[in-house]
């Protein structure tokens, strides 16, 4: 896994808003703390080697950003809309992304650590080279999405969604959920235990296992 390249003794104490005003929309070398964004919208932002922290994204509409070298650690996006948007070598870090929609975005060397994303949406998406890492997944809706070297560890997938979104040669043993909405055909060739491999026979053979 890829982290994201940033230099720390060159970032400066920035005001987020100014990202509005600089030329082609682009922040770079910056560090953001302690803000809040509330009402926003905008398209194709382009944020560069940056870190985050502490800082609230209220009712925000950012649609097609590029996100390259950040790191955001304990933020809130919670219902935020990140459509069309491509992230490389990024951490999000015990944030918050409650509901928060990535739909048709590009994940490249992404990690989640230790974050909330139930309800989040990442359909028709493509990932590759992603960690989720002791994070809160119930009830994401993850359809029709590429999974390239995607890991799920010690997370709670209770009621997530992947139809029509292959899971081949993802391991889920570390993981735990009552019930999984896939196809039989998403689960070929990913790994799961024991008790998950009951779930599943029981979900698609009908079979009981006493």
């Amino acid at each position: 896994m890829q982290t994201p390249r940033i230099n720390f003794d060159g970032l400066i104490a920035t005001d987020f808003r100014d990202i509005y005003t600089n030329e082609d929309q682009l922040l770079a070398n910056a560090l953001v703390t302690d803000q809040l964004i509330a009402t926003q919208s905008a398209e194709h932002l382009i944020i560069e080697q940056t870190k985050f922290e502490k800082m609230t994204f209220s009712t925000t509409n950012f649609f097609r950003i590029e996100a390259t070298d950040v790191i955001f650690k304990d933020c809130d996006f919670s219902n935020c809309q990140f459509e069309k948007s491509s992230w490389y070598r990024v951490a999000f870090i015990n944030c918050k992304l409650v509901g928060t929609t990535f739909d048709q975005s590009l994940f490249k060397a992404v990690s989640f650590d230790a974050c909330n994303l139930n309800l989040a949406n990442l359909n028709e998406m493509k990932l590759a080279t992603v960690t989720f890492k002791d994070c809160q997944l119930t009830e994401i809706n993850c359809m029709d999405t590429s999974l390239k070297v995607t890991h799920f560890n010690d997370c709670n997938l209770n009621n997530a969604d992947f139809t029509n979104t292959p899971l081949n040669k993802c391991d889920l043993r570390s993981c735990q959920f009552e019930a999984l909405r896939v196809q039989p055909f998403d689960i070929r060739g990913c790994r799961v235990s024991a008790e998950q491999a009951l779930y599943f026979a029981n979900q698609f053979l009908g079979l009981r296992i006493d």
